[in-house]
């Protein structure tokens, strides 16, 4: 059995639908609500709420589990009192025979010290988030360890795609859409990896079924200035070409009035400088493995913010 804990969330969501296609029974968890989850049907699929503190919901949950798809997703502002306590609830009661997938950012390794960077780079970030992603990934090796349970984590640049509504990306996509000026954070001429979010899931899901461990480098279909995906997103949308950057004194303004800003505040710098990631060791890996083209993927995104918006 294959328990996705986040379902509902973006990556959850395309993790449960990629483990679907591939004829695999999917238990996937929700919190508030159900959402975009109960859109999905058939006899391999399970549905069912979770609140992560409820040490007998977890329990449950685990005891039937071969691999746990670890993507619960929280605001900015939460990570510091959810995240901890969660991974080592769910790792504590993991053990021998059993995988843990934990999709990973890049924040852990702040600015890239060189490009593109590997799964060897140095893990020097300077800010709280990156901090805390490093001792979460430190805590998951000490439990497999301890435990003895298999771990992965697939490693991503930002992902975008049906279902990905974050502060980026949302207002992209609904705002092409509105035929209104769109957005792009810091700069608008730097180069940035962005990799569709059901590739992301489909990396997740081999990795998952390899037998591999460790991290992966999972890049997208190519790296891309701020400007030359904003216009993607335009001509697909047949909405006028009008772009703008985000300036970081604006989101430092909005971050006095909120926390959700103030958090993102200090990730500003992966878009001040050119963010590339080395997928080589994952593409020699799975050599079946083909990224979608932004162009294809931005189709299919705006599909999905279309029927939100219906």
């Amino acid at each position: 059995m294959n328990l996705v804990i986040g379902g509902n969330g973006g990556l959850g969501y395309s993790i449960t639908q990629e483990l679907l296609s591939r004829g695999k029974p999917v238990t996937a968890t929700y919190h508030r609500s159900n959402g975009e989850l109960s859109r999905l049907k058939g006899p391999m699929l399970s549905i069912a709420p979770l609140d992560i503190t409820d040490e007998k919901a977890v329990t449950a949950l685990l005891s039937t589990a071969k691999t746990v798809y670890f993507c619960l997703n929280v605001p900015y502002p939460d990570w510091y009192t959810v995240m901890p306590g969660a991974l080592e609830r769910v790792t504590r009661q993991l053990h021998s025979g059993q995988s843990l997938v934990f999709p990973g950012n890049v924040y852990g390794y702040g600015k890239f010290q060189y490009l593109p960077a590997d799964e060897t780079h140095p893990k020097a970030a300077l800010t709280r988030k990156g901090k805390l992603r490093n001792q979460l990934e430190e805590m998951l090796q000490k439990q497999a360890e301890l435990h003895g349970f298999r771990y992965v984590i697939p490693r991503y640049p930002d992902y975008y795609g049906p279902n990905v509504t974050n502060r980026v990306f949302g207002p992209i996509f609904s705002g092409a859409l509105q035929a209104r000026t769109i957005a792009w954070p810091a700069k608008l001429d730097v180069l940035h990896d962005l990799v569709y979010i059901r590739d992301a899931a489909r990396a997740a899901v081999l990795l998952a079924d390899s037998g591999e461990e460790g991290e992966w480098h999972v890049s997208g279909s190519g790296a891309i200035e701020g400007r030359q995906f904003l216009n993607i997103v335009q001509e697909e949308a047949d909405s006028p070409k009008k772009c703008r950057t985000l300036p970081g004194w604006a989101v430092g303004l909005a971050g006095i009035f909120d926390k959700e800003a103030r958090e993102f505040h200090e990730l500003l710098y992966e878009f001040q400088y050119p963010l590339l990631l080395n997928e080589t060791k994952f593409l020699k890996r799975f050599p079946e493995y083909t990224a979608t083209t932004h162009k294809a993927a931005v189709k299919e995104t705006l599909g999905w913010f279309q029927e939100q918006q219906l």
